[in-house]
């Protein structure tokens, strides 16, 4: 498995000089380097590239312009185009219309409908909105799916040198909801 592992190539990117080309330096041509086997998991074809290192921009751009109107298409997910910013319980969510999110415990019970009144800032048919702090006329609504508890964590509290230690556990109660509309009095 070892000599499966070790039969990886680097890139161009990550092409090292051999000692031999190193010493003589009328060589241009630089090898692939062999990849350790202790840089891997999992077994490797022979002859695959291999490389950790991030591509350039530059050869992004020009693989993501094949199309026809030589126009780059962005590498990044693009965010929908109505989307609001909401004020939960002291945090602030960036929320869009059928995504979930999570949030510190809402006190509603899983199955029902709220409405968030508190927004900070709106998006809607290429127009940004920003409130004064809130947006009087812009609602969110959304359906609560379940509450549930975050991840587990050690609280450890200890005093040197006069046997103190105390070592509780905690976890976050949870609001998992769905946002299901975002609408303004105007388009209501």
């Amino acid at each position: 498995m070892a000599a499966v592992m070790t039969a990886g190539l680097l890139c161009q990117q990550c092409v090292r000089p051999s000692r031999q080309q190193a010493a003589s330096p009328s060589t241009s041509v630089a090898q692939p380097a062999r990849v350790p086997s202790s840089v891997f998991r999992a077994p490797i074809a022979a002859g695959t590239l291999v490389c950790r290192a991030p591509a350039p921009r530059a050869v992004a751009i020009e693989a993501e312009t094949s199309s026809s109107d030589n126009t780059p298409t962005p590498s990044y997910v693009s965010i929908s185009d109505k989307y609001a910013v909401i004020d939960v319980g002291g945090t602030q969510h960036l929320v869009e219309e059928g995504r979930w999110y999570t949030c510190n415990r809402l006190k509603a019970e899983p199955g029902s409908k709220i409405q968030f009144a508190r927004v900070l800032a709106l998006k809607s048919g290429g127009q940004f909105q920003v409130g004064r702090p809130y947006l009087e006329d812009v609602k969110v609504e959304a359906e609560i799916l379940e509450e549930l508890k975050g991840p587990k964590l050690v609280v450890y509290k200890m005093k040197p040198k006069k046997h103190y230690r105390n070592k509780t556990g905690h976890r976050q109660l949870l609001t998992k909801f769905l946002i299901t509309k975002i609408s303004t009095e105007a388009s209501s």
